[in-house]
């Protein structure tokens, strides 16, 4: 998480042969159900987080459809669907300038009766934390079950993601990152340059300065194989206290964090045999205002979407993308099924 998935890199830091760092992450990590991914700066990319609730008289799977589109389209970063709450939860990475044009957005879908009970806040920040080895059993792929008595001090800082309004990128970094997003392991030029269709060359000189939007990289533990069965996906929103916060990173689960004002989200990846020790814990602890048990099959996470940086500068697509979904809706109103990615929006 420190210097990054290179083999030389780790093999330097920790003194293991490189032939041994190797074999385990390209081994033995994945088949413990670890993934490695890139967790991105986005304020330093010049773009501000929002985090978006509705409801919604419609299917969750319809929405669910029309959210993966924006998902390609219009910044949308994340979204799942609370099945204790009955609403999704989005949170939207946009130049802070397309403030208003987020709004009007939403309100629109409101309008057309799509969505209902639109709140929206902007977040001071949203990260992911790093995995707390010390209560992991890498012999078997799983949490240890006495994790609870175990000494833990996961101290993270916290620091607001400020928007940065002139960052210095261009379009190769951000496909760069991008790809990190979905796959880090193994970095190799000649790989990154035949995915993203680039000279070895074009890599070679982007690659460092694409890794200074990197905040770390996160290693995050999630079963391939009926996830439904082995963990519960799980939000909780509390009011922001130092000492919450603290009690809620130290739990081993907790691969993320989020805050907006005085409202403070944490989500977890609970094993199913450590959901009641979890939920204990939390309930004597401190005082959780809703929990959201995510339903997986409603929920998706985007990568940066590079195709919306053009000429040194973020578009703005939200006036194209209001009128093709209206015209969409008008069309599929009958039809509650999965939107198809091939409806040409820009």
């Amino acid at each position: 998480m420190k210097v990054g998935p290179r083999f030389s890199d780790i093999s330097r830091a920790t003194g293991i042969p490189v032939s041994t760092v190797r074999y385990i992450l390209l081994k033995r990590l994945p088949k413990l159900g670890l993934s490695v991914r890139a967790s991105i700066n986005y304020g330093a990319l010049g773009l501000q987080r929002y985090l978006v609730e509705f409801k919604s008289d419609n299917p969750p799977q319809y929405i669910s459809g029309i959210l993966d589109l924006m998902g390609e389209y219009t910044y949308l970063d994340y979204y799942t669907y609370s099945m204790t709450e009955k609403k999704f939860l989005t949170i939207f990475a946009i130049p802070p300038k397309y403030e208003n044009s987020l709004l009007d957005f939403m309100q629109i879908l409101k309008s057309t009766g799509l969505i209902k009970d639109v709140e929206v806040k902007k977040l001071t920040y949203m990260k992911i934390l790093p995995f707390m080895t010390e209560c992991f059993d890498f012999s078997k792929g799983v949490w240890l079950q006495d994790w609870i008595h175990r000494p833990r001090n996961r101290d993270v800082s916290e620091t607001p993601e400020c928007s940065n309004p002139n960052p210095k990128m261009d379009e190769v970094d951000l496909r760069i990152l991008a790809e990190l997003q979905e796959r880090v392991i193994p970095i190799k030029y000649n790989q990154l340059a035949r995915r993203l269709n680039m000279s070895r060359q074009t890599i070679s000189k982007h690659f460092k300065h694409a890794l200074r939007f990197v905040n770390l990289f996160s290693v995050i533990w999630f079963p391939f194989m009926y996830p439904e069965l082995v963990v519960s996906p799980l939000l909780i929103k509390t009011t922001y206290k130092d000492e919450a916060r603290k009690i809620i990173i130290n739990i081993p689960f907790t691969y993320a964090e989020m805050k907006s004002g005085e409202d403070y989200f944490a989500f977890l990846w609970v094993p199913s045999i450590g959901l009641y020790t979890s939920i204990k814990l939390l309930t004597n602890s401190v005082k959780v205002e809703e929990w959201h048990f995510q339903d997986l099959e409603y929920s998706g996470k985007f990568s940066l979407q590079f195709q919306l940086y053009k000429d040194g500068s973020w578009m703005n697509p939200f006036e194209e993308i209001t009128r093709k979904f209206l015209e969409i809706i008008q069309k599929q109103k009958k039809n509650v099924g999965r939107f198809s990615n091939s409806l040409g929006f820009i």
